[in-house]
């Protein structure tokens, strides 16, 4: 039997820049998680609050429907590969997965579900057959996962909840690895170009963070965004995150709570001129208010991830910091959420 959990995440800065191959984003796990279980059985058998499904092993790989449960099944499919590729031969197993990052109405936080299930998943299976891996080659299968669905991220929320704590992500190529993906020696043995995952120190600061209230698909704002490759108001765009993120995690190293508050600023004002540029919709009322509400209080706070619903989040300076902010959300009718950076301590 095995028994693992992983982490969801929330994007800190670099939230649209960062779909950019070679952009960057700083995120954070935090201490809510994918839980997964794996025992041995007779038949292959997954089962979740979402639903469960069978299947059957063919030349040492599932035979899979992809009608439903897309990332799970991708994760089972993946980690099934890299086990034949290592010559382990298949055992017979069930699996249950259990999340905390759903509200009690089973509404997504923006806590990076999806991507949180594939690296549970294939976390799980290869630990249940004794196989250790590099969490740069987790990355890299739970990306393979993504490409197997045709859902392919910017990878950031993969390498919070694989790295934990507060991580610096750089986007690697995607070109390439859609070139390679075929060659899973290629894939774990090379240098993905442009790829970089960096854990930062944890700086002197405190997270808090705030539910909008509903959920947000994060794939039909990305979309309308990528329309705007050709829009030279675009690569100014890139090139000016880019700069506020590098300047933003040299802030968290040397936790300079002003200029990290600064930089908060400058990324949401940003992100209010892509609004109007891509024709969405980031802040909604519930973030404007929110947002308000902590600079009132002389906090930074902005969007987490594609906005509109989802989660908000502010730096602050403490844990008293924190509470007064709380307590100002709730009055404001805003659903706080209590939620810390999480680390992996076990490895």
């Amino acid at each position: 039997m095995i028994s693992l959990k992983v982490p969801g995440k929330l994007f800190i800065m670099g939230e649209y820049s960062v779909l950019k191959p070679g952009n960057e984003a700083v995120l954070v796990a935090v201490d809510k998680f994918i839980y997964v279980r794996i025992d041995d059985d007779v038949e292959y058998e997954f089962s979740s609050e979402m639903g469960r499904f069978k299947w059957m092993i063919s030349d040492q790989l599932p035979v899979l429907m992809y009608d439903s449960l897309t990332h799970a099944k991708a994760a089972i499919y993946v980690a099934h590969q890299y086990l034949k590729y290592k010559n382990v031969m298949p055992k017979t197993y069930k699996i249950q997965l259990d999340s905390e990052l759903t509200s009690p109405e089973n509404h997504k936080y923006g806590l990076g579900s999806s991507g949180a299930v594939i690296v549970a998943i294939i976390k799980g299976i290869l630990e249940f057959h004794g196989v250790k891996l590099r969490k740069l080659d987790l990355f890299k299968l739970s990306v393979l996962a993504q490409i197997e669905i045709s859902d392919i991220t910017s990878g950031g929320e993969l390498a919070a909840s694989i790295y934990g704590g507060w991580v610096h992500y750089q986007r690697y190529d995607l070109i390439w690895v859609l070139n390679n993906k075929g060659k899973l020696n290629e894939i774990l043995h090379s240098t993905w170009p442009l790829l970089s995952i960096t854990k930062l120190k944890p700086p002197y600061v405190t997270l808090a963070v705030c539910f909008s209230g509903f959920s947000q698909s994060t794939k039909s704002f990305t979309n309308k965004v990528q329309v705007l490759n050709q829009n030279p108001w675009y690569a100014t765009f890139l090139n000016k995150t880019r700069l506020i993120v590098a300047q933003f995690k040299e802030a968290l190293i040397r936790s300079d709570y002003y200029t990290i508050k600064y930089m908060i600023e400058l990324y949401r004002e940003l992100l209010l001129e892509l609004e109007k540029q891509a024709g969405i919709k980031i802040e909604s009322e519930p973030f404007k208010k929110m947002i308000e509400t902590a600079n009132k209080l002389g906090f930074a706070a902005k969007t987490s991830g594609a906005g509109y619903g989802d989660c908000g989040i502010a730096i602050v300076k403490n844990k008293v910091d924190r509470t007064l902010l709380h307590d100002e959300w709730i009055k404001q009718n805003l659903v706080a959420l209590d939620l810390n950076v999480w680390e992996y301590y076990e490895q």
